[in-house]
């Protein structure tokens, strides 16, 4: 899906940009990397449960795992295409306007939730995954 992307940040120290490092003291993700960010967010999500189920028309979505699995269901609501995917310590996702989507926790996961735009709750459209 074109309005969806996915990526494994690299583990190096070594590069400018978004990356992730191990090291004694524990892990350092730089998540974000000369974005402008209006929204933050962090959330907990437990083995069995879900967020999300809808879709935005003005935010652009960028989620980052830091702990645990989760399976996450994109939706293009123009097309109705669908797609799926595990996702698990260390992806980024971005998630473009009109993209419904759910994650539904695999393992018990913690999540940061970044935008350019600000959180605006009249731009969150609930959608039914079935």
């Amino acid at each position: 899906m074109d309005r969806v992307s996915i990526e494994k940040l690299p583990e190096t120290k070594e590069i400018d940009g978004a990356k992730r490092w191990n090291e004694g003291r524990g892990e350092f993700a730089q998540i974000s990397y000369l974005e402008d960010i209006g929204h933050v967010a962090v959330f907990e999500l437990k083995r069995g449960y879900s967020r999300g189920s809808h879709f935005h028309k003005e935010k652009e979505e960028v989620f980052y795992v830091v702990s645990g699995r989760i399976r996450a269901v994109f939706m293009d609501v123009d097309t109705g295409k669908r797609e799926g995917h595990v996702l698990e310590k260390g992806h980024r996702i971005r998630v473009r306007t009109g993209v419904a989507h759910i994650f539904y926790g695999v393992d018990d996961a913690l999540v940061v939730e970044y935008s350019p735009q600000y959180y605006d709750k009249k731009d969150t459209h609930p959608v039914d995954f079935g």
